[in-house]
């Protein structure tokens, strides 16, 4: 399935909702349970990681080390409670994040072989931020714009099927 195989669903899912948002309200539903599942997703990762790299070396172990820990318990969580589709939309959400941390690898890489990590780290974060955002912007209004399309043929169809049978 790629990103837009679920214009404006199911997060963000209807024309008329904002591109952005968020609920705080929602941080209160948060189970206890589901945060430790989520913490042991990452302490197991994170330990696989530092294992690879006891092993094999840094790089190695660094590889793993990008790994998104929580990711796993957090499809888990999300397509127990609210169902795949929206499991699938948070995964949409991670390749989008993956390809920003990629800008921020490159940022931090290039940056700090000439200047100071205190100068290079806030710029790589921007660099990560402003990346997501705009991935996630275009990935949604492609997704509207497709939907919107979709809306207008299928009324076009019943439109000319309903003028045919008159």
């Amino acid at each position: 399935m790629s990103v837009l195989d679920h214009p404006g669903q199911p997060a963000g899912g209807r024309a008329d909702e904002p591109l952005i948002g968020a609920e705080p309200g929602k941080l209160s539903k948060v189970r206890l349970q589901d945060l430790a599942v989520r913490f042991g997703f990452g302490v197991a990762i994170s330990l696989v990681a530092g294992i690879i790299s006891l092993a094999f070396g840094a790089t190695a172990g660094g590889m793993f080390l990008a790994f998104p820990a929580i990711l796993p318990a957090s499809l888990t969580l999300i397509e127990k409670k609210e169902g795949p589709d929206a499991a699938i939309h948070d995964v949409d959400g991670a390749i989008l994040g993956a390809g920003a941390l990629g800008a921020f690898a490159l940022v931090a890489s290039v940056g700090l072989r000439r200047f100071s990590a205190a100068l290079v780290l806030p710029a790589a974060l921007a660099t990560w931020l402003g990346a997501s955002l705009i991935a996630y912007v275009v990935v949604e209004l492609l997704r509207r714009r497709i939907e919107q399309r979709r809306t207008a043929r299928a009324a076009a169809i019943k439109d000319a099927h309903a003028s045919s049978r008159a």
